[in-house]
């Protein structure tokens, strides 16, 4: 059988890039293309180096992977504590299975497909891209399964948090709700947003801002972006279409915070990446909350 050491290599990078980005997506750890690349070519360099010496047997002891695959996730992800590292790598190893158990099927049901040996996949050349297809559309709809569930959970065992939001010189303390239907993102940066009522987050806002509040004008587009045009805060500012709040096309003002904090002092989690959206009505009819947070900022 020839192997072709090119293709071995392009296709391991792929998967590798794909089961990276999965357990981006599961533990939540920010990282850049470049990290998950480069993790995902040092992962596929080591299946090339087995496949030209292959006589080398300390290289595939179960030692040599597992430190292989320690190796990958330091490189693609950045840590600060070696809870958050162990996490990590369960959702890499959790990761790397599901696509493991997804190319297993198909070479199962498909006995010309390819085969197994020494804990690597073989697949020949005139099934391997449909093997390849056909495993990631796997995978995709069985993390969207398993993310809908987990999110759910999530939602039904955490409802309410705790939010401080610190801007300029002020800082909140606020009552969010996680709610599964915000998915809004600020289309400039695409960071998620975090709605929050006005007159809960007033006192932090410059003068001008306020006013458009407090006049009910932030539907005026046109006043709306001169204000903002013109405040010394623009940086900071964005305005960001919603269709949601019970209202079609509307518009948010928003602002990027210093930082925001999220859960008690038990369990506290610190977001940069944020923006905040500006609510002119309440959020809650019992006033139990006053902010609503996305799923994937807890």
């Amino acid at each position: 059988m020839e192997i072709y050491l090119d293709v071995l290599v392009l296709e391991n990078i792929v998967m590798n890039y794909l089961i990276l980005l999965m357990t981006a997506k599961f533990s939540k750890n920010k990282t850049s293309h470049l990290r998950l690349f480069l993790a995902a070519f040092v992962g596929a360099i080591y299946v090339a180096f087995l496949v030209v010496y292959p006589s080398l047997d300390v290289y595939y002891t179960t030692i040599t992977k597992i430190a292989i695959s320690f190796a990958i996730v330091a490189i693609a992800f950045s840590f600060q504590r070696f809870t958050a590292f162990f996490k990590t790598m369960v959702m890499f190893y959790i990761s790397t299975f599901i696509f493991a158990g997804a190319g297993f099927a198909f070479l199962y049901f498909n006995h010309s497909g390819g085969f197994i040996r020494d804990g690597f996949f073989y697949v020949y050349w005139n099934s391997k891209w449909t093997v390849m297809v056909l495993c990631v559309a796997t995978v995709g709809i069985i993390v969207k399964i398993f993310w809908e569930i987990i999110q759910s959970r999530l939602v039904k065992d955490r409802l309410l948090l705790p939010l401080k939001i610190a801007f300029e010189n002020g800082i909140i303390n606020l009552s969010a709700l996680v709610d599964t239907g915000n998915a809004l993102f600020d289309p400039l940066t695409h960071s998620p947003v975090i709605v929050v009522e006005f007159n809960a987050i007033k006192s932090i806002l410059p003068e001008e801002i306020q006013n458009i509040f407090e006049e009910s004008k932030e539907d005026d587009l046109v006043r709306v972006t001169k204000i903002v045009s013109n405040s010394r805060w623009f940086s900071r500012f964005r305005i960001i279409p919603f269709t949601s709040l019970g209202k079609e096309n509307g518009i948010l003002i928003g602002f990027k915070p210093d930082y925001i904090e999220i859960g008690d002092k038990n369990e506290r989690k610190g977001v940069t990446d944020v923006i905040v959206g500006i609510y002119n009505k309440a959020l809650s009819k019992g006033e139990n909350y006053n902010a609503l947070l996305s799923p994937d900022l807890v």
